[in-house]
């Protein structure tokens, strides 16, 4: 549980503001309050598509406004100091002589992949739902490739770092060993990928905590939040849709105030489409940054994460997806009442599944032909691949 009540700090300013309002006249308060009203109005009728101009101009003015004072924060910060503009130095000066030159390759590499990772993991999840699923454009994509080239070359001597950035190719055997290959043995194989992509799903639930943090601090009100908390009845201004929408949100705000640390971890451990909301919450509430944080990473980049790789191994992999369907097989009934099939369902599952699987390995093998032959292929497999899958 954490506190919900406002902050010492926060109550101060308030009562110190009301105090210097006491003491102006009421034709003065009542100037203020009208003022307030106005630029209240004005903020509501801020958007997009009413003034594109005037809204992207404060937009932009805002966003180098954080990036600036966020620049500064950070060439201060004691990490950027001693570890990171340290290791630049260190880089710019190594990097030219060619001196411990595989050294510093495998840093470059490192580096890369840790970027690549956590950035497709930040545009997943920032944007208050308007992010990239790059999950299942990128990480589960990785993941099937990491299952079939354990299948083709036998063994795990391969470096899934060659599959980021502009690679469109499928992973290489560099040795012929065959060796018995396990399900946890490739699942510890994606973890590293799928830890780093779930860090940067967290790291994309900061913005939404960080601005309804700031908004809170400041003393400013948060309607959505107050009618969800029953502060104002609006219950049947929505239906019965929005209605079940706003006592769903209701029951997730009331168990993060119950459970505080536990609860953000708890629904940070799944798939979870309202997570942005968790965010707005806690901000609201001012819910210490590590707390929100800790409870975010450790739901994400570990559970879930990990939770997902294991999921998609086992449905790439062929002995346990073989098992799978088997399972399926089992559990879905043999047919279906006034239809004709062919086949059963669980069968017709496991040819499509089997089929697609066989699609992505003949376009990843025709893209690896393509790059070979001329790179300025690529391209144009990737287009018709999409045009193929429509």
């Amino acid at each position: 549980m954490f506190n919900a009540v406002p902050s010492e700090t926060n109550m101060r300013k308030q009562d110190s503001l009301q105090q210097l309002l006491n003491t102006l006249s009421s034709e003065d308060q009542r100037h203020i309050e009208q003022l307030g009203a106005e630029l209240t109005l004005q903020r509501r009728q801020l958007l997009l598509f009413r003034h594109p101009l005037t809204t992207l101009w404060y937009f932009g003015a805002c966003a180098t406004s954080s990036a600036w004072r966020g620049m500064q924060w950070s060439l201060h910060h004691p990490v950027m100091l001693w570890c990171i503009i340290p290791l630049i130095a260190a880089y710019a000066a190594v990097k030219p002589s060619g001196i411990a030159e595989p050294l510093v390759s495998e840093a470059e590499a490192w580096v890369q992949y840790v970027v690549w990772w956590v950035g497709l993991g930040v545009l997943s999840s920032v944007g208050l739902g308007a992010g990239m699923h790059s999950g299942l454009l990128f990480l589960f994509p990785h993941m099937l490739k990491v299952c079939l080239a354990a299948e083709k070359c036998g063994n795990l001597d391969f470096d899934v770092r060659n599959d980021m950035w502009n690679s469109s190719e499928g992973l290489y055997c560099n040795t012929p060993l065959q060796k018995a290959i396990t399900f946890w043995d490739i699942l510890r194989k994606v973890s590293s990928s799928a830890m780093l992509w779930g860090a940067g799903t967290a790291l994309g639930e900061v913005p939404p905590y960080a601005f309804s943090y700031h908004a809170a601090k400041a003393g400013k009100q948060n309607e959505d939040l107050e009618k969800m908390f029953g502060m104002r009845s609006a219950q049947g201004q929505h239906g019965f849709v929005g209605g079940l929408v706003m006592r769903m949100q209701n029951w997730m705000l009331q168990f993060i105030k119950r459970h505080g640390f536990v609860g953000i971890l708890v629904l940070a451990a799944w798939p979870n489409a309202a997570f942005d909301l968790c965010g707005i919450c806690c901000g609201h509430f001012l819910m210490p940054f590590w707390d929100f944080f800790g409870a975010t990473f450790i739901g994400k980049a570990i559970l879930k994460a990990n939770g997902q790789a294991a999921f998609f191994v086992a449905l790439f992999r062929k002995d346990t997806r073989d098992m799978i369907m088997q399972w399926v097989q089992w559990a879905l009934p043999t047919s279906i009442p006034f239809l004709t099939l062919h086949q059963t369902p669980a069968q017709f599952l496991q040819l499509f599944v089997d089929n697609r699987i066989q699609s992505f390995q003949a376009g990843v093998d025709r893209r690896a032909a393509a790059r070979q032959a001329d790179p300025r292929y690529v391209n144009f497999m990737h287009v018709a691949d999409a045009v193929g899958a429509t």
